[in-house]
């Protein structure tokens, strides 16, 4: 079963917004009495200070939308919340260095204390997804790549979705998301069925967002109502083979179950326990 997606952090990552404004304060203070190389110091740090608040609070929105959903996929290697902290203790490192003309070891011990406060506050590195396989066979790798590659493209449409504004259309897409992810299930279950799906991962899949992809981009500048109207008919299209593609696993299921019991029942017949 899919998981719930925890409710959005909307105050998280504020606060690094707040901590710089010190420095342009100082900036201006200092463009007006003309002293510019303590204008260029202070208006640096502010600069670097919001790029790392950006980013962070970018990441963390990012990671509610996606790493907190991710079962299959693999994480990032660098993720831009791992970026803001770094950027955090150069510009800690920087202002201590620059602004306030300390030397370079005291400067590098404040960019640690800084990189480190981060660190607990929001975290630099996520905690990988449990793996569900076995990876030491050769299969088992396949079916993992497939289903990590399947889900990556749900998150695409997830984060798509998720500049959506119509209500409608943006619940459509969580209840693909949803259905997608319940076949990702069962073939993780299952990983014979791997083959059977192949054409839902491989076309079905992309389709989805590479179409959702160019929704959310494109809906603000084009005829709404017409644009609206065209991508609401290809997303219970969608809908409707989702549907299909979860029920023909599950028909698989009740054929090999029927196949099991029959065998089971000849056996019995054999041994005279009928």
């Amino acid at each position: 079963m899919a998981r719930e997606t925890p409710r959005a952090p909307r105050l998280r990552g504020l606060l690094l917004f707040v901590l710089p404004l010190p420095l342009l304060f100082g900036a201006l203070i200092a463009l007006g009495a003309g002293r510019l190389e303590s204008f260029l110091a202070d208006a640096s740090g502010f600069a670097l200070f919001m790029a790392a608040a950006y980013l962070t609070r970018r990441g963390i929105r990012e990671a509610h939308l996606r790493d907190r959903r991710r079962r299959f996929a693999r994480l990032p290697r660098v993720r831009l919340q791992t970026l803001g902290g770094l950027l955090v203790a150069l510009a800690t490192g920087w202002c201590v260095l620059v602004s306030l003309g300390q030397g370079v070891g005291l400067a590098l011990a404040f960019a640690a204390v800084a990189l480190l406060g981060f660190h607990l506050s929001y975290g630099l590195v996520p905690e990988a997804p449990e793996q569900p396989f076995d990876l030491s066979d050769a299969r088992a790798r396949k079916v993992a790549a497939a289903l990590a590659e399947a889900e990556q493209k749900l998150i695409e449409v997830e984060t798509a979705a998720a500049r959506i504004a119509n209500p409608e259309l943006k619940a459509r897409l969580g209840r693909i998301a949803l259905k997608g992810r319940r076949i990702l299930e069962q073939i993780a279950e299952r990983p014979t069925d791997l083959f059977r799906a192949r054409k839902f991962l491989n076309v079905y899949l992309d389709g989805v967002r590479q179409v959702t992809d160019g929704y959310a981009r494109t809906h603000r500048q084009a005829d709404v109502l017409a644009l609206e109207e065209n991508f609401r008919g290809v997303l219970v299209t969608v809908e409707e083979v989702f549907d299909e593609q979860h029920q023909r696993l599950l028909d698989s299921d009740l054929m090999d179950l029927d196949v099991r019991i029959e065998v089971l029942k000849q056996q019995l017949e054999r041994e005279g326990l009928s």
